[in-house]
């Protein structure tokens, strides 16, 4: 299982610094609600095993991060997101800049351990194949915005990501 979070791992920095890629990660995470390891995990799923994450799927990888998602990611990201606003308030200094610096390395850290969480949730030689990589993520999104509570124009911001990600 290690070698799948490595791999994942490896494809979501790639995705991530595709150009327009971490905006629509952002938007998707801060305009709709989504998880970004869920959408990445679902289109790293599609893109290299041509498989969907049905709505059982997500809830198992879900819950199977949960705690890891829920009491580090989530406060590290809130103190970083705090930190970076009282640094625009404050006069520059090295030491706001390198606690800066190393919540933005926990959080990554923490992002890291949820998606290793999510694979150890799943089996993923019992996940449904599909005819093709854009099938299968469009199948899982449709998966996803089914089980999440998210705003209205998610499914657009969905396509544009996997625009950007995969062209």
């Amino acid at each position: 299982m290690e070698q799948h979070a490595a791999a994942l791992w490896d494809y979501s920095l790639h995705i991530y610094a595709k150009p327009g890629v971490a905006a629509s990660c952002l938007a998707l995470q801060d305009q709709h609600g989504c998880d970004v390891n869920t959408v990445l995990l679902c289109l790293w799923l599609a893109g290299a095993r041509c498989t969907i994450l049905a709505v059982s799927d997500i809830e198992a990888a879900q819950h199977s991060a949960a705690t890891a998602n829920e009491r580090f990611v989530q406060p590290v990201r809130s103190v970083r997101r705090w930190m970076k606003q009282w640094c625009q308030c404050t006069p520059e200094s090295e030491i706001n800049a390198a606690a800066y610096a190393a919540l933005k390395t926990a959080e990554l850290h923490g992002e890291r351990l949820v998606q290793s969480q999510m694979l150890a949730g799943l089996d993923l030689d019992q996940l449904t194949r599909a005819e093709s990589s854009e099938a299968a993520v469009q199948a899982s999104f449709a998966n996803y915005c089914t089980l999440a509570s998210t705003s209205g124009g998610v499914a657009e911001e969905l396509g544009e990501l996997v625009a950007r990600a995969w062209h």
